[in-house]
């Protein structure tokens, strides 16, 4: 009698625990990928976070590269440009100036001529959602030297 109690219990235990990582892994098995987190597809309970962004930048390039200067995306919430320029000179994208030193974070703006600038922000969440796929591309100088940023701004990736 004694034995079946304890073979009972352990039963209980296990699956108890094996419940427990299934939750815990659920949110864990990605369905269907994608570059803009809110089109990120899991099967459960999606992992606790702040990230639902539906466009994304894609194929960043600066040209040329420096390393002082460093562009990435940010697809959080909907793709902004993260500019941190450690150089001595001051950066000029368009319109734009960061100076040395300095970190921004940088959405697109079109114009209402068709043009792309981009305009400082002081989150990651992007208010311009093309209707279809845009190749941007930003020149500018660091110091005397040409700057070109190029990128793509996705169209929403899933409804």
């Amino acid at each position: 009698m004694h034995m079946m109690k304890k073979s009972r219990f352990n039963s209980t235990v296990k699956t108890v625990v094996g419940i427990q990582v299934m939750l815990l892994l659920s949110g864990c098995i990605v369905v269907q990928d994608s570059p803009a987190p809110g089109c990120i597809e899991t099967i459960g309970i999606r992992p606790i976070g702040g990230c639902f962004g539906k466009t994304a930048i894609l194929g960043l390039t600066i040209e040329p590269d420096n390393e002082c200067l460093a562009v990435t995306a940010n697809n959080c919430n909907g793709g902004v440009l993260e500019v941190h320029n450690t150089c001595g000179e001051r950066l000029i994208l368009g319109e734009l100036q960061v100076s040395p030193s300095e970190s921004v974070s940088l959405d697109v703006t079109e114009e209402e001529s068709g043009e792309y600038s981009l305009s400082q922000v002081s989150s990651n969440f992007s208010g311009y959602v093309p209707e279809t796929y845009r190749r941007i591309e930003i020149t500018g100088t660091l110091g005397t030297q040409e700057i070109t940023v190029a990128f793509t701004k996705t169209a929403e990736l899933c409804k």
